[in-house]
């Protein structure tokens, strides 16, 4: 079973402007961020980040229900 990350304090600062982020494929940092997911997928292929883990950071999380394997 994966070790679940708290990524509140890296997602904090895009949430307000409910931004879409791609993190790093080891989920520890932001590699790239835009009003679309577009945008947010060409910051990372400005770093050559490979397979990043795009999602859209949003300030409240609770209407989320993970899918469970």
């Amino acid at each position: 079973m994966k070790k679940s990350r708290n990524l509140t304090k890296i997602l904090l600062p895009y949430a307000k402007d409910r931004l879409w982020v791609a993190l790093s494929p080891d989920r520890k940092k932001v590699v790239g961020s835009g009003k679309t997911p577009k945008e947010a997928l060409e910051e990372t292929k400005e770093k050559r980040v490979e397979r990043p883990i795009l999602l859209q950071a949003i300030p409240d999380y609770s209407g989320f229900i993970p899918s469970i394997k």
